[in-house]
């Protein structure tokens, strides 16, 4: 909740209460930019050092200089620049602090009990973070911002004494490698997880949608900050009813995503989640007001949670269990900078187009990305298959090499076959991880194997 409190402080000090002659659309940019480029940038390297520090320390120690962050941003107005140091140590402490807590559940709870636990910290988290911005903003108004941020100064220290009372440090049993290889390594992974990405079609179709949703609605967020601020002349407030009708969107997307499984499959769910999402913001786009603002809010929540979700969860059916990490650290960079890109693209356009052209612009990009994935997941995926002495005849693969990396694999099945005078090769393999890929190529030299399916 200390976490919703803080954000609400930076909208207010920074977004509301920015100087003469900074735009609405300026001071979103930054906000933007202090919330999310730490968090993407600090976000790879956490787990090098909560591998190898007692995590009930660190959920202790993060919240505390969060509190003194807090005090620090107490005497400072919007526009001073000091106030940019303190923010950045915050929110690079909170990615700090959210992935030890994630990180450390697993060693607090039982096996059967896990899912639910997760359900819990994240549903609890999200909620608590939601009710901290909307009664935060609600409270900048009469308080002054200064209440807000003394209201996260002291929730902070709250948050540290419950961890404190955790019967067990959560230091890591197995010991860690130097730090500084640790490092390398992270750099080294978050390559291999690009390469793996650009060549998995079933997953980086799903993320790169979902990113560009992301840009959308951080596009969409700034243009209500400015019609609120600037063409309706209300406060930090009515950034509070953006959140909160855009929060009991995505609970309501949360809870009825469901009902479309098993009727459509999870590329059709999301492209009627965007054609939704385009008539939406076409048919609000005549008609702007604070009411329809807010409309679109929930429908954009809504939606994004029916995106969301299964997206997520094509992108881990698409990629082995040992590559999951490298490719969702890409994930999470690129959903997370998809906002900073859109609040700068805001800059250049909102004081030189219309709120309802920029909105039915937003609507026409939901309209023509709809059918875009369910065609992307759709191409093939291939590799190079290394037999074990040319290909050709009665040999078999003994490895395959997909997006740089070689994987040893066992045939379970070979068939050759002709189709419409083009004779094939088929082969059902196993690799390492247990991972069933069916490849085929025509049966000549120099033949590109593709993967037709994968178990």
């Amino acid at each position: 909740m200390g976490d919703g409190f803080f954000q609400a402080y930076l909208v207010a000090q920074i977004v509301f209460l920015n100087p003469e002659g900074q735009s609405t659309a300026a001071g979103v940019a930054k906000a933007y930019a202090i919330l999310v480029v730490p968090f993407s940038v600090v976000g790879p390297l956490t787990g090098v050092f909560i591998d190898r520090w007692s995590r009930r320390r660190i959920l202790a120690i993060t919240t505390v200089v969060k509190a003194a962050g807090a005090i620090a941003l107490l005497p400072l107005g919007g526009e001073s620049t000091l106030l940019y140091a303190p923010a950045l140590l915050i929110v690079s402490l909170n990615r700090f602090f959210l992935t030890t807590a994630t990180s450390s559940i697993p060693a607090l709870v039982a096996d059967e009990n896990l899912l639910i636990a997760n359900s819990m910290s994240t549903v609890g988290g999200t909620v608590a973070t939601f009710a901290g911005i909307v009664v935060g903003t609600k409270l900048a108004d009469p308080a002054g911002p200064r209440a807000v941020i003394a209201v996260a100064a002291v929730s902070w220290p709250l948050a540290s004494i419950l961890a404190l009372r955790i019967s067990t440090s959560l230091t890591p049993e197995r010991a860690a490698g130097p730090v500084t290889s640790e490092l390398r390594r992270v750099g080294r992974d978050l390559v291999a997880g690009a390469r793996r990405l650009a060549a998995t079609p079933s997953a980086v179709g799903p993320i790169t949608t979902i990113s560009l949703d992301q840009f959308v609605i951080g596009f969409v967020t700034v243009l209500s900050l400015v019609v609120f601020k600037q063409e309706f002349h209300q406060g930090v407030g009515s950034y509070g009813n953006i959140v909160a009708a855009g929060g009991a969107g995505v609970l309501a997307g949360t809870l009825t995503v469901g009902l479309f499984e098993g009727r459509l499959t999870k590329p059709l769910i999301v492209a009627g989640a965007f054609a939704i999402s385009a008539v939406t913001c076409l048919a609000v786009a005549p008609v702007v007001t604070g009411l329809t603002i807010v409309l679109v809010s929930f429908v954009l929540g809504l939606t994004f949670a029916w995106k969301k979700i299964p997206v997520d969860t094509m992108a881990q059916e698409a990629v082995p269990d040992r590559y999951r990490g490298r490719v969702f650290a890409v994930y999470d960079i690129t959903y997370s900078m998809s906002r900073v890109v859109a609040a700068g693209l805001a800059i250049v356009l909102v004081p030189h187009v219309s709120t309802g052209w920029l909105l039915g612009g937003t609507g026409v990009l939901y309209l023509v990305w709809t059918p875009a994935l369910p065609v992307w997941v759709r191409r093939p995926r291939f590799v190079d298959v290394r037999f074990y002495a040319g290909g050709r005849g009665d040999e078999v693969p003994r490895s395959i090499v997909f997006a740089g990396e070689e994987d040893a694999v066992e045939v379970l099945r070979s068939v050759v076959e002709e189709r419409e005078g083009v004779r094939r090769r088929r082969f059902r393999v196993r690799t390492a991880d247990g991972e069933q890929l069916e490849i085929v190529a025509e049966d000549v030299p120099a033949a590109r194997w593709s993967i037709e399916r994968s178990d």
